[in-house]
């Protein structure tokens, strides 16, 4: 979900020695605006995603589009060439590196965008699972609170994000059920908590090598805690280790974002997601 620490989750699974990113999120290698895709080409993939309608041709594309924005990252993007903190790729090593890209999904309130799904990243797996059989899928689920924060303050009303906030987390525990092989479900706050021992158990999950890393990448984003006590900018990435990364993630951001909600709106979003909440020992947060 958008604003719920995908961004941060992204960068810990491009941290492993073994993974590229796509440069691009799929959402974004699959749209017109960023990336050189036709409209037939959009088209075609709109109606895989929609109605199931998949051809040899989507799968093509997909896998083309994947591998050609990793090169791209690898040849690229500064943070990319880097195989460790420390240590830089060498060119042949992009043949054994495992591609990782990202779906992000935010709410909707116009009926005609949202029955074509204008908001919602999901409707990409089919074509993912399709394309590349052994794919794995990593779901985040955040404090529903502080989504809704988060979404009010670009637009949503309460009634919107809750709504929004349990139909994905409804799919992800459906997909997560009957996939247990190929996904895995992880809480944005485990990962502000500890981002090591999180990190550890999705490499093994995603059967990526067993490696106990000393550092993280993570992107400068609201979870920082101190923007002041990182010498970057708000764009650049930083490399966190065992050691600092308490000082860096601000675990308290939940907290700060609910504060900014009226209890009439805390009071709907729990009401309408109490079950939700309480499965994920949200309850003792609010």
């Amino acid at each position: 979900m958008a604003r719920g620490g995908t961004n941060i989750l992204w960068n810990i699974v491009q941290s492993h020695p073994d993974v590229i990113d796509s440069y691009y999120e799929l959402n974004e290698i699959y749209g017109m605006s960023k990336t050189d895709i036709s409209f037939s080409e959009k088209i075609a993939v709109e109606l895989s995603a929609l109605y199931g309608m998949h051809t040899q041709n989507v799968e093509k594309l997909t896998v083309e589009r994947l591998t050609r924005f990793a090169k791209y990252s690898f040849k690229n993007d500064k943070y990319n060439k880097y195989k460790f903190s420390n240590e830089l790729y060498e060119k042949k090593d992009f043949d054994n590196l495992t591609i990782c890209t990202k779906l992000v999904s935010s709410w909707e309130k116009y009926f005609f965008r949202e029955v074509f799904r204008r908001n919602d990243a999901l409707k990409y797996i089919g074509i993912l699972k399709k394309s590349i059989p052994n794919v794995q899928i990593v779901f985040l689920i955040r404090n529903g609170l502080a989504m809704a924060e988060s979404w009010k303050r670009r637009g949503a009303n309460i009634q919107i994000a809750a709504k929004w906030y349990r139909q994905y987390v409804q799919f992800y525990e459906e997909y997560c059920l009957t996939n247990p092989d190929t996904s895995i479900l992880l809480k944005f706050e485990d990962i502000t908590k500890d981002p090591f021992s999180v990190s550890e158990v999705m490499y093994k999950k995603l059967g990526l090598s067993p490696i106990k890393l000393d550092k993280l990448r993570i992107a400068l984003k609201p979870t920082i805690k101190d923007q002041s006590i990182i010498n970057t900018t708000k764009k650049d990435k930083v490399w966190i280790d065992r050691e600092n990364y308490k000082n860096i993630l601000d675990g308290d951001v939940n907290n700060t974002q609910i504060n900014n909600l009226s209890q009439d709106e805390i009071d709907y979003f729990i009401k309408y997601n109490k079950d939700i909440l309480e499965k994920y020992s949200y309850g003792s947060q609010i």
